[in-house]
């Protein structure tokens, strides 16, 4: 009875062992997904800042590229109301009139 007695005993230890071991290889895994998940929530956070920067500067771009087209309509504007006058002067002088001066 001692002989089976200690079979039993030393089947419960291995499969003592084996349990402890199963149950630190899962807690290993456990903790490798915490710090995956805890990694991706920061890189989360990182990628929703950058967007909100992005977004930021893409407003001050639109901003600044309107104020560009409004300066540079205003400008041939100008150079429109200057290629008139230019003509209207060459006109007065083929005509033989002396060009008026302000």
């Amino acid at each position: 009875m001692t002989r089976r007695f200690a079979v039993i005993l030393v089947g419960v230890v291995v499969l003592c062992v084996v349990l402890a071991v199963a149950v630190a290889s899962i807690g290993s895994q456990l903790d490798t997904a915490r710090l995956e998940r805890d990694d991706l929530e920061f890189t989360g956070e990182d990628l929703q800042d950058e967007m909100e920067l992005l977004r930021e500067e893409r407003i001050t771009l639109k901003a600044q590229a309107e104020e560009q087209l409004k300066t540079i309509n205003e400008q041939l504007t100008t150079i429109e109301q200057l290629k008139a006058d230019l003509e209207r002067t060459r006109t007065q002088q083929g005509s033989g009139s002396a060009p008026q001066r302000d």
